[in-house]
């Protein structure tokens, strides 16, 4: 899993690849429990790369939003594709998060419209 972080932005992008599940839920939650000790406030999790997601996983996710919007911050999820957004229709998560198309639009609405927000986070 990759992650691509601006300190100076407060913001990072996390990029989970393949199925998310049991191994993958703690990665995840070590992660951002990680990148709100250092300061970030938003981030963004790409979809781009996930095939499946377990129900867990998503439990995690919704926690880790609630940490963050607890601490001033937001997690959004970019990149959703057609079965995990069923997926998160059926357990009725759909409307916790805030979603976009691609991280660019994610970067974009979140960090007040800055222009070319993709140059704050360094190359993948």
């Amino acid at each position: 899993m990759q992650v691509r972080w601006s300190e100076t932005h407060g913001t990072a992008v996390i990029d989970p690849q393949g199925d998310l599940g049991i191994h993958t839920m703690v990665e995840i939650k070590n992660c951002i429990r990680t990148l709100l000790a250092d300061g970030c406030r938003t981030m963004i999790l790409d979809c781009a790369g996930v095939r499946r997601v377990e129900a867990t996983v998503l439990g995690v996710l919704v926690e880790r939003l609630c940490r963050s919007q607890g601490m001033g911050g937001t997690l959004a999820l970019a990149n959703v594709g057609p079965e995990l957004t069923q997926r998160m229709r059926e357990l009725r998560l759909d409307s916790l998060f805030q979603r976009f198309e691609s991280v660019q639009a994610a970067l974009g609405t979140l960090m007040g419209s800055q222009r070319d927000a993709a140059a704050l986070l360094p190359a993948e």
